[in-house]
């Protein structure tokens, strides 16, 4: 649902007068599309004698004007739409991210691990469907594999890894933070192999709720619900450099809190 008196506050209340009135907007809206005649704002559904009444205000307030019997809208009232449509898809985004984040565990006594997330930055937030039901892990697993320099964090068992350990590029960089258990976990079922082209190291770190991926290219978030579970159908993805960015700050402040010096997998 939107909340008009947020635009209205952004844009000022001139727009106040649009956003009142269902059929001046849809006037307004279909205008931005394209030029119309008369009788085509009629096929949009809008009523003769309603269109009449407020084509005429809105030509009086500087709205729109008719150039050979079409209807265009000023370039200054384009503007101003062009900037409601992004402040709604801005301001459903944030709505959208909010309910999100208010269903999964972002914060811990030692690490806020959400709380500081750039609200202004494009983001995606990724669902396995029936079509799809890995979309998650393979996002996750793609990431794996890029090439550069990737930061990666998982507190849950990767089910690909010994893929991930295969399919990395040998000029790549791949710095891996998990748990003792889980670095237990993947030794005792041989998960690394013995390449040693392979730069891939890894860290024990205390438990942290949350999974990362960063590369130059894209971010990863993965949460835990609120119930302490985890989240294996949902992720936050984004390609904002800013978010980026805010992922490899993220990263480095889990690295820190430990101790343990990083290890080459082919020395496990």
């Amino acid at each position: 649902m939107i909340n008009t008196n947020i635009y209205e506050e952004v844009m000022g209340n001139e727009l106040t007068y649009l956003l009142r009135s269902k059929i001046r907007f849809k006037i307004i809206i279909n205008l931005y599309k394209k030029s119309l005649t008369l009788k085509e704002l009629e096929n949009c559904g809008l009523s003769y004698g309603s269109l009449l009444s407020n084509i005429k205000n809105l030509e009086n307030k500087g709205y729109i004007i008719s150039v050979d019997d079409k209807y265009h809208l000023t370039n200054s009232i384009k503007i101003k739409i062009e900037n409601i449509l992004y402040l709604i898809q801005a301001g459903d985004n944030i709505y959208n991210f909010d309910d999100y984040l208010n269903n999964h565990f972002i914060k811990s006594d030692k690490l806020s691990i959400l709380s500081q997330i750039p609200l202004d930055t494009k983001y995606e937030i990724i669902t396995n469907t029936p079509l799809n039901p890995y979309k998650v892990v393979n996002n996750f697993s793609k990431n794996m594999v890029e090439d550069g320099k990737i930061k990666c964090i998982f507190t849950h068992i990767h089910p690909e890894f010994q893929k991930v350990n295969t399919e990395l590029k040998t000029s790549s960089e791949l710095k891996i933070l998990v748990s003792k258990e889980i670095q237990e976990y993947l030794i005792s079922k041989q998960e690394f192999n013995s390449d040693n082209d392979k730069n891939i190291k890894i860290k024990t770190i205390n438990p942290v709720k949350l999974s990362l991926t960063v590369t130059d290219k894209e971010v990863m978030f993965v949460l835990y619900n609120k119930d302490g579970t985890y989240d294996t159908n949902s992720a936050i993805i984004s390609t904002d450099h800013k978010l980026i960015l805010y992922g490899n700050r993220l990263f480095d402040e889990i690295e820190k809190t430990s101790v343990e010096d990083y290890i080459q997998i082919y020395n496990l």
